[in-house]
């Protein structure tokens, strides 16, 4: 996997796709039909008045390619009822823990990862263990190198090749 460093702020969720993918920015931006510029909701500050990119439009160019992108949720949440409260799956101990699990998908996996950052949500690639930064950086996976970072992961996008494209 190589770097790439995002052209605009509200372009980590496909650039992080892009790396992942090893196909270039542009080719994303051709294929779901937009570079995420369009501003949306001009009271909110930048980027996030920007329209921006659902993971859904980088699955379908997943798919396109020949992947599968499967999402890992560090915490899953069950709600077993409308009106119940929410049930967070903990992961057991023997295995480490949810941090355990979601640590071991980073180290035997690449994709991308998704979560909050500083002032908005933000997206990382990662490879075996190494995340590549859209903000234009790379380092070793560590929940405490992230954090360091401002960057406080919520699940991943695991991409694997499945075959011919869908």
């Amino acid at each position: 996997m190589r770097l790439i460093a995002k052209p605009a702020r509200w372009m980590c969720l496909p650039t992080a796709f892009a790396m992942a993918l090893d196909i270039p920015l542009a080719a994303i931006f051709d294929e779901i039909g937009h570079d995420g510029s369009q501003i949306v909701e001009p009271d909110l500050p930048e980027p996030t008045c920007r329209r921006g990119f659902h993971p859904q439009e980088l699955i379908d160019v997943c798919m396109a390619h020949g992947y599968a992108a499967t999402r890992v949720e560090l915490y899953p949440v069950l709600l077993a009822v409308p009106d119940g409260g929410p049930y967070t799956v903990a992961y057991p101990s023997s295995i480490g823990g949810n941090w355990g699990r979601f640590t071991r998908a980073i180290e035997n996996s690449y994709g991308v990862i998704e979560g909050v950052g500083r002032h908005c949500n933000h997206a990382v690639a990662y490879d075996h263990g190494h995340i590549f930064d859209p903000d234009g950086c790379g380092y070793p996976y560590s929940r405490a190198a992230c954090e360091n970072r401002g960057f406080y992961t919520q699940h991943l996008w695991r991409v694997d090749k499945i075959g011919g494209a869908a």
